[in-house]
């Protein structure tokens, strides 16, 4: 099975700029589920769905891989997550030949999640 792990983070937070790459115990926030992420058993494939190049870069020095840029129409706070979920699910198969069977969302707001926790 090909189990598609993706890192929703955009730029444009309201409440905190550049939350989602703010220092958190000595990483950027968004550094926390990649981690985790990467450490499952079961997520063969990880991205990180971004606007911003600088969050690609830094999503890609943790383990993730940044193979598009999110389209600014899909950037918004109010776009529905399935919206950049299905962007990048239809983008691997279009541009990469590769589709998942399972897609997990996994918010850079979580710091404490735990692989565990995403394999359950």
């Amino acid at each position: 099975m090909n189990i598609l792990g993706i890192v929703g983070a955009r730029s444009g937070s309201k409440s905190i700029p550049n939350k989602n790459i703010k220092p958190l115990a000595g990483k950027p926030l968004l550094a926390w589920i990649i981690e985790a992420a990467k450490k499952s058993k079961l997520i063969n494939r990880l991205i990180i769905s971004t606007d911003s190049p600088e969050y690609a870069k830094i999503a890609e020095s943790y383990g993730a891989e940044a193979p598009f840029i999110r389209p600014e129409e899909l950037a918004g706070d109010k776009v529905p997550d399935f919206d950049f979920l299905y962007h990048a699910a239809t983008w691997l198969r279009d541009n990469e030949n590769w589709q998942a069977d399972i897609i997990l969302r996994l918010p850079p707001t979580t710091p404490l999640c735990k692989p565990e926790n995403i394999d359950a």
